[in-house]
């Protein structure tokens, strides 16, 4: 199962994280630790500031003039990187992630997808309904759909066809499928049927052209299936 990673751009420096780590009951910056209400162990490290960092954002959702400001000039970046092993973990990493947002984190980044939210847009998002959420990225090429980050949910990617068709509602399409599969602990395989309403059931069906190759870093080791509608 490949590794999520969540970055966290803060106000404070590298130096002056210790009050900022209290507040959400993270002890210490080390490799494998143990957080109070999460059963999994976590990497937890602190790294300086990088450039660029507000284009990520602007990419996802729109940026008032102040949330731009303090994302282009935050202080360090808060990582948090770890293994899902069920969905209790999930739901703890959830519950930890929004700790780490109410306790001032200006947004947050998700590596492993390249999906980022602003802390106003994370706050937006229903976690408790939706719980895969912020973890998982949309790219659209072609015409078609994809889905990226669900190999840390050790499932394979999803796509659709998105000609003529609304970008944000096959968005939550994906999204549900997703959360039907990992939640419910449905097979990920050709064949397997998604019935999303009484008028509406797709199946999964392996994807002829994958939006990347085995040399990219988003490659998808489990594949990436289309849903096709039925």
């Amino acid at each position: 199962m490949k590794n999520f990673v969540f970055a966290f751009p803060l106000s404070v420096t590298q130096e002056n994280t210790e009050s900022f780590l209290a507040q959400v009951q993270i002890s210490s910056v080390s490799l494998s630790i143990m957080v109070p209400g999460c059963s999994i162990p976590l990497d937890v490290f602190i790294q300086p500031p990088v450039p660029a960092l507000t284009q990520l954002f602007q990419e996802h959702s729109e940026l008032s003039l102040e949330e731009k400001s303090l994302i282009e000039n935050h202080a360090s970046l808060l990582f948090i990187r770890g293994s899902l092993r069920d969905k209790s973990s999930l739901m703890e990493v959830n519950s930890l992630i929004q700790k780490i947002i109410a306790a001032g984190a200006l947004g947050i980044y998700a590596e492993h997808s390249g999906a980022a939210f602003s802390a106003s847009a994370f706050n937006e998002l229903n976690v408790q309904e939706n719980p895969l959420d912020f973890w998982l990225n949309f790219i659209e090429s072609k015409g078609v759909l994809f889905s990226l980050g669900l190999e840390t949910f050790s499932l394979p990617d999803l796509s659709i066809n998105a000609a003529n068709e609304n970008s944000e509602e096959l968005r939550d399409l994906l999204l549900t499928t997703a959360e039907y599969l990992y939640l419910e602990r449905v097979p990920a395989v050709s064949g397997t049927k998604v019935e999303v309403s009484e008028q509406q059931v797709y199946e999964l069906c392996k994807e002829n052209s994958p939006l990347f190759s085995k040399n990219d870093p988003e490659w998808n080791r489990l594949g990436t299936f289309r849903l096709i509608r039925r």
